[in-house]
């Protein structure tokens, strides 16, 4: 075939290709924080919420922090229904395509991080002689886009400490959740998790 014929067929494909919206903002969702680097999303899924076809149009991570569970339905029409446990850490690459609906009376609950831009951005400082952030311990997630820690707070909050990356700092209690923004190369006192508090650090690449 041509290339000029290829191109129209591809160009033809392209345009009778149904678009579809992003998973966010739907009901259930409340947004937390969006900027250049994150869109962060306190999720739910209500039960009886009519399921919509969505889009992924960003690599995502995050952690469900309420039980419950959901009927997922992939695009060629098949279902399944899961159950997720609270502490559980997501992640999922851009581009699927599927429809989720609430399949538990007490709904099941998680903060949605989605990372915008193609890939990691290298951005990393080294600026300082003050330490940089770190947990003693091996990270939940750890891959090519984002380092995820179980994070259970300081003894002593005194001592300051550097973030070499763009951090996400979710902390969940029952069922509420909050998130702050931490910019690369920001130097402060750790900061205290309340009792009864789980703290989870998203360090983005």
């Amino acid at each position: 075939m041509r290339p000029v014929a290829s191109f129209l067929l591809w160009a033809l494909v392209q345009s009778a290709s149904p678009s579809y919206p992003p998973p966010y903002p739907r009901e259930g969702t409340t947004s937390l924080i969006d900027n250049q680097r994150v869109l962060v999303w306190d999720v739910t899924w209500p039960k009886g919420a009519p399921p919509l076809m969505h889009r992924h149009p960003y690599d995502m991570t995050g952690i469900y922090y309420w039980p419950g569970a959901r009927t997922i339905t992939s695009l060629d029409g098949t279902k399944r229904t899961s159950t997720t446990d609270a502490g559980r850490i997501q992640w999922l690459r851009a581009g699927v395509i599927h429809a989720e609906e609430g399949a538990s009376d007490d709904s099941l609950r998680a903060v949605m991080i989605e990372l915008k831009g193609d890939g990691a951005s290298g951005k990393i400082d080294k600026s300082g002689d003050v330490p940089p952030f770190a947990v003693p311990s091996t990270p939940l997630l750890d891959n090519e886009r984002v380092t995820v820690w179980d994070y259970p707070g300081p003894r002593d909050t005194s001592p300051k400490h550097r973030h070499p990356m763009d951090t996400v700092v979710v902390f969940t209690s029952q069922k509420s959740a909050r998130a702050i923004f931490v910019s690369a190369g920001t130097v402060h006192g750790a900061e205290a998790v309340p009792a009864g508090t789980k703290a989870t650090v998203f360090e983005l690449k």
